[in-house]
């Protein structure tokens, strides 16, 4: 199964904490939690970093918010073992280092060991073009080379028609589920895109 994710944290800096997650898997259905803070990530003295200004004018979130309406944080943290921990599934995200680190941020408070791996959502993208990417000849024979630089191009036009029709689509930026929702919308345009190219060239 695939989840495509998004974090949104206080800051993008490392000494600062996940505020806000979600995912969408890739049949559409999604979650998303406002995270209570862990105590520990409220205290400058413990290595953590005072509450951005700066980022909740980006992303919205105040403080108080989180506090009064957020689930605690061993709860979200639960649920997401729950929803993504097996190693069965691809976690996709497009800022893996920085949503992988909010991810074992909010495992270990929640006294988690776990790791969940975190993969470039254009990996993600790269799969949905495999079909294309299968009428390449092996290499070493005739038209290898040829075919290759195609479908290399036909696939890098795909996607890019792709991200480039939902940067354009008017949405909420900065909320973790609007953010996953677009890389979902984005995977499955260029899936769709995929089948209608395959099914042109099966029926010549």
């Amino acid at each position: 199964m695939i989840f495509f994710l998004d974090f949104e944290a206080s800051s993008l800096s490392t000494d600062f904490f996940p505020i806000e997650v979600a995912w969408v898997n890739g049949d559409g259905q999604s979650e998303s939690y406002l995270i209570r803070p862990a105590e520990e990530w409220m205290n400058p003295a413990m290595g953590w970093a005072e509450w951005s200004a700066a980022s909740e004018r980006v992303h919205g979130i105040s403080l108080r918010q989180l506090q009064e309406e957020g689930v605690p944080h061993e709860q979200v943290a639960k649920r997401v073992l729950e929803a993504l921990g097996s190693r069965q599934h691809f976690v996709a995200s497009d800022a893996p280092p920085f949503d992988e680190n909010w991810m074992s941020t909010l495992l270990e408070a929640a006294g988690s060991r776990r790791r969940i791996p975190v993969v470039d959502v254009m990996m993600i993208y790269g799969f949905a073009c495999r079909p294309l990417l299968n009428r390449i000849p092996p290499a070493g024979t005739a038209g290898h080379a040829e075919a290759e630089l195609k479908v290399s191009s036909i696939v890098r036009g795909i996607v890019e028609r792709a991200t480039d029709a939902e940067a354009l689509r008017p949405r909420v930026h900065h909320r973790a589920l609007a953010d996953a929702e677009s890389l979902w919308r984005t995977w499955r345009a260029i899936g769709d895109d995929v089948k209608r190219l395959v099914g042109r060239e099966s029926n010549r």
